[in-house]
């Protein structure tokens, strides 16, 4: 318990004592530390500024101390300070809603002048700009009024945690004790304002204000632990539960053991929890929720019919995309409240958008429907494609697969590299990757019935490769092959190319050859002329005649046989 004397006697008859800084006899961009007049001092300090702007004595555009980012001010006297008004060299430069805390006593106006009333002998301005540029203060004159003795603070309250600290009323001043078992784990930092600290312990956060950074025992990291007891006073402020260290007797017997624990978010399940109070300054992450926006600007969470609202409070760099529609995303940051406190608001640290999972199937007729749909976004991705073993296969994917093997471990793949017109032969080469669109060639020697990629780039776009007189185009929907077309050819049973002699659907994710030659075509891989061959049919006399596979003689014409293979002059025919 801290005791206090109180001073018995005649009250003091309240005085003014005005500090005109223009007129201390400074020189041009000389740092200030300290100016004492009539029982005041004004102690000015480096504080938390992270490029050791100090605060600097200037004469051009209005001559002035100017306080940066970070800086403090410190105004003590021998008597009660009961007001504080402050003039600026420009109004530009003065006290704001967002650039200025106190110790204690409150701010009462903003602009210029600005003015603080209080009770006390001794009261910190912490300079808390969001803007280092912009928003600094430029001080001309301090106009302190001066009363009785200063009344003494209430006692302590001691109080063990969070959760008992946020049961206090506001201005209470309190000596939070926070033991190893349920130490206060810092769970995010204000980089753009270095005294402010998100602070949880097993039940519940608070933030910390008016952290002393070149103290041994306060440290502003996330992931640091703090054990101990520290003094201070409770305020919920503008919807945020907060606590500011006050200096006492014991100001730094609390430790900051950096880096102790890996902050890591609450997960919340229920987004109508975070509409009330009890999770504000707390570290918080929704899952798989919609955003929404009408300017591009502001955006709100949206699950069902709850809305939170979101700003970028900390200037983080995760860019949301300008298309939501269909979009989930994990958004993780602070819960804070709205400017008047009303409502919360999530500052967010992070999101990460949630996988879509895409199926999609060669006997599909929507397959480019729905890759248009995700063109341009990554998916987690299954194609139902059979493969045939031991043989030669075409395919055509709408993503890229930069190491085919990590799909299909027992394959070779190979592309339409060329075209010798001297032998009729279509050229390919061995590959490693698939380029989305493009067609290949790939001869698997295990089975395949599906292909599955994590975070595929999705590329809605089908790209023909052409040599000679062939094109070979893939598809991605089962795609009609006419009767009699003899420009077209599609790789079948028995590495052989045909000419489809029945209308039919080749199925999705292959590849056909398209020519204005009817002539047998050779496929070589790496130089070296494959197994794959050309069946040609030609024309049918009347007497011509036509065998199963058994050697039985089914007629001279094709016409109204039923599908199958069938032989005539040598030649095989299909009836699909």
């Amino acid at each position: 318990m801290t005791a206090f004397l109180l001073a018995i006697g005649i009250p003091l008859m309240a005085e003014e004592v005005t500090i005109d800084l223009t007129k201390k006899g400074f020189q041009n961009s000389q740092k200030v530390e300290t100016v004492t007049q009539d029982g005041v001092t004004l102690t000015f300090a480096l504080g938390s500024n992270k490029n050791g702007n100090a605060p600097t004595y200037y004469t051009s555009s209005g001559a002035s101390v100017r306080c940066y980012i970070g800086n403090t001010l410190k105004i003590s006297a021998d008597e009660s300070i009961t007001k504080i008004t402050f003039t600026f060299s420009s109004e530009s430069y003065s006290f704001k809603s967002d650039n200025c805390s106190v110790s204690t006593g409150s701010i009462e106006t903003t602009g210029n002048p600005s003015e603080w009333k209080g009770n006390t002998n001794e009261v910190i301005f912490s300079n808390t700009t969001p803007n280092e540029i912009k928003d600094k203060w430029w001080i001309q004159t301090i106009t302190l009024t001066l009363g009785e003795e200063p009344t003494p603070p209430p006692s302590l309250v001691e109080v063990n945690g969070i959760a008992a600290l946020r049961q206090l009323s506001n201005g209470s001043r309190v000596r939070l004790v926070l033991p190893e078992e349920n130490a206060g784990n810092i769970e995010w930092v204000d980089t753009n304002n270095g005294t402010y600290a998100y602070v949880r312990d097993n039940d519940m956060a608070v933030r910390f204000t008016n952290f002393l950074p070149n103290d041994d025992g306060w440290h502003t990291k996330a992931g640091g632990t703090l054990i101990g007891a520290v003094d201070g006073e409770y305020n919920f402020n503008n919807g945020i539960p907060e606590f500011t260290h006050i200096d006492t007797t014991i100001a730094d017997s609390i430790l900051c053991l950096d880096f102790w624990q890996t902050s890591a978010p609450i997960v919340i399940s229920d987004l109508s929890v975070l509409t009330g109070t009890d999770y504000r300054a707390d570290y918080v992450m929704v899952n798989d929720v919609s955003l929404s926006t009408d300017d591009g600007e502001h955006y709100e969470i949206v699950n069902d019919d709850i809305h939170i609202a979101m700003t970028n409070k900390f200037g983080v760099s995760d860019i949301i995309p300008d298309d939501l529609l269909g979009r989930h995303f994990d958004v993780q940051g602070i819960l804070g409240a709205s400017a008047d406190g009303s409502t919360s608001v999530l500052y967010y640290t992070q999101i990460d958008e949630v996988m879509p999972e895409l199926a999609l199937s060669e006997t599909l007729y929507n397959n480019t429907a729905t890759i248009g749909k995700y063109d341009g976004r990554d998916v987690n991705i299954t194609v139902e494609r059979q493969l045939t073993t031991n043989t030669w296969n075409t395919i055509c994917l709408p993503f890229d697969v930069y190491d085919f093997s990590d799909i299909v471990s027992a394959a070779k793949l190979a592309e339409f590299t060329g075209y010798d017109a001297a032998t009729n032969t279509l050229e390919f080469s061995s590959v490693e990757s698939l380029q989305a669109g493009m067609p290949y060639l790939v001869y698997p020697t295990e089975e395949v019935s599906s292909i599955r990629i994590l975070g595929a780039s999705i590329v809605n776009e089908i790209i023909p490769v052409t040599y000679g007189t062939y094109d070979m185009v893939g598809i991605f929907d089962p795609t009609t092959l006419h009767e009699g077309d003899k420009q077209v050819l599609f790789l079948g049973d028995k590495n052989t190319l045909y000419h489809p002699n029945v209308t039919n659907d080749l199925k999705a994710f292959r590849a056909y050859f398209h020519t204005t030659s009817e002539s047998a075509a050779n496929i070589s891989v790496d130089g070296i002329i494959s197994d794959i061959r050309t069946a040609t049919i030609e024309s049918l006399d009347g007497d011509q005649r036509i065998y199963n596979v058994s050697g039985q003689l089914v007629g001279t014409s094709t016409s109204g046989l039923q599908k199958g293979v069938y032989v005539s002059n040598g030649n095989k025919v299909i009836i699909k």
